[in-house]
């Protein structure tokens, strides 16, 4: 894991001042390449082999016009050895290197034979290109500014700004969006000319003509698991954790309760992997709120990890509240975040000294897990009793919608969208064409199947999984040195189950009937057979006047605005009500933090 930087005119001192905006993501080495038409730069956190022969940017001098930076993971590189590697090769683990190699070999071609979690900035110094792509499910966030004929591109937004010629100025239809989802998929940000890569996307920028270009990647992810000669479900599980268990240094996992994060513990004993886990636990009265706790810390008996429960308290939360928020860098309206903050700055090499934790982030997007999933059925058994048009009609009519809910990325927007909007005006810019416009190419590039239930697992993973839980992980981690690794997100893991599973192994009685039946027996009923809770934090029992509060001065400071948020709206729904005002205040509040952060209105 690691921060990339670059950009495309010349200046040591600039690229090296990127580098100082990153160094929490690379606490081990921080590298700089400059030659006549472009200033690169990378910080090092070193997971899978020592600092000194991790070194980026990575390059041969003069003998390839090949310079990379890398940032994540590669994990199937054992593939990668045997098929396309000469022997000299054969016994080399350092995943940079084995993409380096796959790279000489394969040329940009490269892209179609690695699976993992990355962002890559590729230059080509004889045919003056640099290509940036962002891994099939997200996990790695890659931004870019285009302006004019500058091009500067960076793992976080702070490392664009770090540049004197580029100011922050407010895109309100990036407003627009997070005011209607709470979070800006796609390529949008809350900064103008500023960007965000897409999933499986490409951005080539043309070095002599000054022009960027967008292409959308597929991916053989589908074929991988048959190519392992494992046909057997036993080891497809196998094989996902022991890649995802690639690295020197010491594991830990994220032990929610939850069934997602059970298994892998499971998986990891059945290897014989030492765990070493952790789970929070919330200073309240409630049980419910730490009921997931509970059967974490059961769990952690039966399977004889080294556990730690992590204590949040309602003090720790609001002291935490503005740094987290400011760390994400764009809008989110998850109440969490200070928790995760707390969370990772335990974990983190500063504290416990891990540097690698899994999660069980993306199980629910892959075998069915959220209950608004069950809406979908019911749509499409009215939609075959009135017909699609009458039912439209009526839908639509009742909830002052538009919806086509036939289609995927309408059906989404609909389930998943705000309905009280606290702007001062309609703009002219349109948030449904804007996920229509943005959806489609993953409609296309997967072979969607006909269930809307799958359509819109699908749209959460390219909309939500990518841009509100990856990104937030992404920055809150990687804030405190550290690499999450989500292996039910691996793309090709999906792929093979997306392929396997049908309708009814979804969801019946109950969520993820696939996953429930196969570990039944397996791991203990208290995982298996209960239902989803879903991991809460108490901000409803922990809101009193010191919250209020901390929220009225971030929302008051805003009250001058000329933008588009209404703010002394949005104050007076805090002002007027005694009791927590609901996770919509968070996206305000987000949105106020961050105007703050870059001098903006909004």
């Amino acid at each position: 894991m690691c921060g990339i930087n670059g950009f495309n005119f010349v200046s040591p001192q600039l690229i090296q001042t990127m580098n100082e905006k990153l160094a929490h993501r690379g606490p081990d080495y921080s590298g700089t390449y400059v030659d006549e038409q472009v200033s690169l730069g990378h910080t090092l956190l070193s997971i899978r082999g020592e600092p000194e022969r991790s070194k980026q940017p990575f390059e041969k001098e003069e003998s390839s016009p090949w310079v990379l930076l890398f940032n994540g993971q590669i994990y199937n590189v054992d593939q990668i050895k045997s098929r396309f590697l000469d022997p000299a090769f054969q016994d080399e683990e350092l995943d940079t290197a084995i993409l380096f190699q796959l790279i000489e070999k394969r040329g940009w071609d490269f892209i179609d034979h690695i699976h993992g979690m990355f962002a890559i900035a590729l230059y080509h110094r004889k045919e003056n290109q640099i290509r940036l792509y962002r891994d099939p499910t997200g996990q790695k966030v890659l931004y870019y500014y285009w302006k004019g004929a500058e091009f500067i591109f960076s793992s976080e937004i702070k490392g664009i700004l770090a540049h004197p010629t580029v100011s922050a100025e407010t895109d309100f239809e990036g407003v627009t969006i997070a005011a209607s989802l709470g979070y800006i998929p796609g390529s949008k940000t809350l900064l103008k000319s500023i960007s965000k890569v897409n999933v499986s996307e490409c951005v080539t920028l043309d070095l002599k003509s000054k022009k960027i270009s967008k292409s959308f990647y597929s991916s053989i992810a589908s074929q991988y698991y048959s190519d392992m000669e494992t046909s057997d479900e036993d080891g497809v599980f196998q094989s996902l954790i022991q890649e995802h268990l690639q690295t020197k240094r010491r594991l830990a996992l994220n032990l929610s309760g939850g069934l997602d994060s059970s298994l892998l513990l499971h998986e990891m004993s059945q290897l014989g992997t030492k765990a070493f886990s952790y789970t929070t636990i919330f200073d309240v009265e409630q049980e419910s709120f730490n009921e997931d706790a509970v059967v974490a810390r059961m769990l952690s008996k039966l399977y004889q990890t080294e556990h730690h429960e992590i204590r949040i308290t309602a003090d720790q939360y609001r002291e935490h509240f503005v740094e987290a928020y400011r760390i994400i860098e764009e809008p989110n309206y998850n109440i969490s975040l200070p928790i995760y903050l707390l969370t990772a700055k335990t974990e983190g090499i500063r504290n416990d000294q891990n540097r690698v934790i899994l999660s069980g982030d993306g199980g629910d997007e892959v075998f069915g897990g959220y209950d608004y999933y069950r809406k979908n059925r019911r749509i499409d058994f009215h939609r075959r009793m009135l017909t699609s048009p009458i039912y439209n009609f009526i839908k639509n009519r009742r909830n002052g919608t538009r919806i086509q809910f036939g289609d995927p990325a309408q059906r989404w927007y609909f389930f998943r969208a705000f309905h009280q909007l606290y702007l001062k005006r309609e703009g002219s810019f349109d948030v449904l064409d804007y996920i229509q416009q943005s959806a489609d190419p993953f409609l296309k590039l997967y072979r969607c199947k006909s269930h809307s239930l799958y359509q819109t697992m699908l749209m959460d993973r390219v909309m939500w999984l990518a841009s509100e839980n990856f990104i937030r992980s992404d920055k809150l981690y990687m804030n405190q040195s550290m690499e999450m690794r989500c292996p039910l997100s691996y793309h090709p893991f999906r792929m093979y189950f997306d392929e396997k599973l049908k309708n009814q192994d979804y969801m019946n009685g109950t969520n993820k009937v696939y996953l429930r039946s196969r570990y039944r027996n397996r791991m203990p009923d208290l995982v298996t057979e209960k239902g989803k809770s879903g991991w809460r934090a108490p901000v409803a029992v922990w809101y009193d006047s010191r919250l209020k509060s901390l929220f009225l001065d971030i929302l008051k400071l805003r009250k001058n605005d000329q933008g588009l948020v209404d703010w002394e709206k949005v104050v007076r729904r805090v002002e007027e009500k005694q009791e927590w005002p609901g996770k919509i205040i968070h996206l305000y509040l987000s949105l106020a933090i961050l105007a703050q952060e870059y001098s903006i209105e909004i």
